[in-house]
């Protein structure tokens, strides 16, 4: 099992890095309040595309840029730190499905244009089966013969999609997937309010818009979308994290840094624990797809299931960490929070997230994770490194105590990190 990054995911992580903070310090984060983008950023759109970062997992063979899950989890990673106003695990999402289906002229053409950027395609997840997207459902569309009918609430920038992929119920037959090409006049958009900031919503409706039957997704694809969208919260929760540390570290009280009182340091540290669990039941999981491996769904649950929990404590601490600065719209967490908070509302709740048999997750998939977690001192130790600075002389009750157990039974990796201990 190999859970440190190559020499080449580690290029691409920089090539991503630099681009990402490059866009950055032209767009802040978060957005002035009265100037919130409906769109997506065209020019880092282009970007990512002239790199050929928008073809990575997509096979050579079919114009992509090829590429493993675990190189495409290298650059989710990157993405959910930066949190660019682009819709890059639905892109991925969605590339996937059509490399599955690259039989026909159509398909291959769709694929062409999501790979160069030319062509924005994003998924309606709300039509998305549960056993695929357990979230909240909230719209439908039916198909009849090649044109598709329905109002969907909340489609992903909405107002830039050229291509839907979605579920459509056909008669009394299961629901199917398909790609609905969107344009006037078959298609009405409509801005609506989004939780997430960097990610902006529309509502559409469509009348007979032309669409072209998928066949059945596999659970490969499945697992992939979720083990994509897993490392995305991974990064947003690394961005967290790293933002509450070294604001533990500047900030002073009572003479001393906040992040040497036990309240800061041992959060933290509980947190940082809590997110390499799940950044390596991540690398996991992405290792199982790209070894076509017969556990890869059940891991890819996990993952998910871990990302989802983990990232929404650290992003929920990190803003509690800021104190009443983090509550501004001025300041970040706010808006990484609100990006946990959406991913939850998309993925359910973890019973939802990993309702497979519970027998097949303990061996093969949560070993690597209670490896890293059974010293649970040392990483502690780790998390909190340059935040114990504590002035000469301090007294016994000033120094950390032995690490308390503060994790919830309900996720599924926690279970096992208790019982080992």
């Amino acid at each position: 099992m190999r859970f440190a990054p190559t020499d080449e995911q580690l290029e691409l992580s920089r090539t991503a890095e630099r681009l990402l903070a490059t866009h950055a310090r032209r767009n802040t984060l978060p957005p002035p309040w009265d100037a919130i983008p409906q769109t997506l950023n065209r020019e880092l759109w282009a970007s990512l595309a002239e790199l050929g970062l928008l073809g990575l997992g997509v096979p050579e063979r079919l114009g992509g840029s090829g590429g493993g899950v675990a190189d495409l989890c290298v650059l989710a990673e990157r993405a959910g730190a930066a949190l660019p106003t682009l819709p890059f695990a639905a892109t991925a999402t969605v590339a996937a499905v059509l490399a599955e289906h690259a039989d026909s002229p159509a398909t291959r053409a769709a694929l062409a244009g999501v790979v160069s950027g030319s062509t924005v395609a994003v998924p309606a997840w709300e039509t998305f089966p549960a056993d695929m997207v357990p979230g909240r459902r909230a719209g439908s569309l039916t198909l009849n013969g090649s044109a598709a009918h329905g109002m969907l609430a909340a489609v992903p920038f909405g107002l830039d999609a050229e291509l839907l992929l979605a579920f459509a119920d056909e008669g009394s037959a299961p629901a199917r997937p398909v790609l609905v090409e969107l344009a006037e006049p078959t298609t009405a958009r409509t801005s609506v309010e989004s939780l997430d900031v960097t990610e902006p919503m529309a509502s559409l409706r469509l009348t007979g818009a032309p669409a072209i039957p998928l066949g059945p997704l596999s659970a490969h694809t499945a697992a992939r979308l979720l083990t994509v969208l897993a490392a995305e919260l991974i990064g947003t929760g690394r961005r967290a994290l790293e933002g509450a540390v070294e604001y533990a570290g500047q900030r002073r009280q009572f003479g001393r840094p906040i992040g040497s009182f036990q309240a800061i340091k041992h959060v933290l540290a509980d947190r940082s624990v809590q997110l390499d669990a799940a950044w390596m039941l991540v690398r996991e999981a992405a290792h199982a797809l790209d070894g076509e491996r017969a556990d890869a769904d059940v891991a890819a649950r996990t993952a998910v299931a871990a990302a989802a929990d983990a990232v929404e404590a650290v992003t929920a601490d990190a803003l509690q960490t800021h104190g009443g600065i983090g509550f501004t719209w001025e300041h970040r967490s706010h808006v990484l929070l609100r990006r946990a908070r959406a991913r939850r509302s998309l993925l359910g709740p973890p019973a939802r997230r990993t309702r497979r048999p519970p027998t097949r997750i303990g061996a093969s998939v949560l070993t690597p994770a209670l490896r890293a977690v059974t010293s649970r001192r040392a990483a502690r130790d780790r998390a909190v490194r340059g935040l114990r600075q504590l002035p000469a002389g301090a007294a016994a009750h000033d120094l950390p105590h032995s690490p308390s157990t503060q994790l919830d039974c309900s996720d599924p990796y926690s279970t096992g990190i208790l019982a080992t201990e």
